[in-house]
């Protein structure tokens, strides 16, 4: 099976990094396409800002009469609770010009968090999944979870999907993963820049790093090179924001490997890429560090007494060729994105996959992509 190969910059071995365990993850992914275990599947790795791997091969899309369409390095896929991550660098701009401050309650912003159950809650405990908002439908093994998704598309969201309810711990108790708790910073953001969410991240993320290829709506002239692995994606693809409804801002970036990795050289250059600025140094630097000390967390099953977490960054990982200092994010789909600091490196893996968590398909190839750092 041919992979589509897409521009790189240097070679592995300018890269330092393993040649035989570069075509060992090729194999990999190839082997999860050629099984079914994945419909189509890419990768791309940098290392000292460097682009060294940048490949795809497989299906596009899962829908009848498209089946020659091939997934391509260029092509844009939803990346899902990765844009969690561009949720938090955008409260963090907000932050960086005095607009708002990282303890600030939400009540201050949003008037409906004003009771005695919600007012403790600030942006900090929105950004590091510990506010007590209610976790993802099936977070604790539940096996009839409730379809908080469903109850999101009303405009009456807040109180019927956000505030309802008891809240699962006490701010600042434990870890528990809120989607919910983002599409409340997108509504923060919102609120305060007096643009819609989409615009925001278009006007100070996208277009200043030349994310050319990065949207929250994507134009309908660009529909046909969009992966689609889901029967619900393609109706998803086309609806238009509502401004009655909350800006999806845990889930609802599209993008492509490339952009992504425009996104993550601009972290591990301190907040900038291509001579231009997203974010400061020190805003970088308090972002990308554990956030919590002894924090719980139960974590889909597995519990964990002090879990780490910075500002919209995730630090959790399974594999010993995984640096603590690597921060990451995962999306449902599948993709990834990881970055590590003391290596200069990214690993970036697009997975278009529509069934549960595999660590088939998450873990086993990252850990053979840092094993190959030399």
């Amino acid at each position: 099976m041919d992979y589509s190969k897409g521009s790189i910059e240097q070679s592995a071995q300018d890269a330092r990094f393993d040649a035989k365990k570069l075509a060992r993850l090729a194999d990999y992914y190839a082997d999860l396409v050629a099984f079914g275990r994945v419909q189509g599947a890419g990768f791309l790795m940098a290392r000292g800002g460097k682009i060294f791997a940048n490949q795809c091969l497989g299906r596009l899309s899962n829908q009848p009469g498209r089946e020659e369409e091939n997934l391509k390095p260029d092509s844009i896929k939803r990346v899902a609770s990765v844009s969690k991550v561009f949720a938090a660098a955008a409260i963090m701009q907000l932050v960086e010009d005095g607009r708002l401050w990282l303890e600030q309650p939400v009540a201050t912003i949003i008037p409906e968090f004003n009771t005695d159950m919600h007012k403790g809650i600030n942006l900090w405990h929105l950004l590091t999944h510990t506010s007590g908002l209610p976790a993802d439908g099936g977070y604790f093994s539940d096996p009839y979870p409730i379809d908080r998704y469903s109850l999101m598309q009303t405009p009456d969201w807040l109180k019927k999907a956000v505030l309802c309810g008891p809240l699962q711990n006490k701010p600042g108790a434990n870890w528990n993963y809120s989607t919910v708790a983002f599409a409340v910073l997108g509504e923060v953001v919102a609120r305060v820049s007096g643009q819609t969410y989409g615009q925001y991240l278009e006007d100070n993320i996208f277009h200043v790093l030349g994310m050319d290829r990065s949207f929250l709506e994507v134009p309908a002239t660009l529909h046909k090179e969009v992966v689609i692995n889901a029967e619900w994606e393609p109706h998803a693809l086309r609806r238009k924001a509502d401004p009655a409804l909350p800006p999806n801002a845990g889930g609802g970036v599209y993008s492509t490997m490339s952009d992504l990795n425009r996104f993550a050289q601009a972290f591990l250059n301190k907040g900038e890429f291509g001579g231009h600025r997203i974010l400061s140094k020190k805003t970088v630097e308090e972002m990308t560090r554990n956030q919590l000390s002894g924090v719980p967390s139960y974590h889909w099953g597995k519990n964990c007494t002090d879990y780490r977490h910075g500002l919209g960054w995730g630090f959790y990982a399974d594999g010993p060729t995984v640096g603590p200092a690597t921060y990451n994010h995962e999306g449902w789909g599948w993709c990834s994105l990881f970055i590590d600091p003391v290596e200069d490196f990214v690993f970036i893996s697009f997975a278009a996959d529509s069934g549960d968590w595999d660590p088939v398909v998450m873990v086993n190839p990252r850990t053979i992509a840092f094993s190959g750092l030399l």
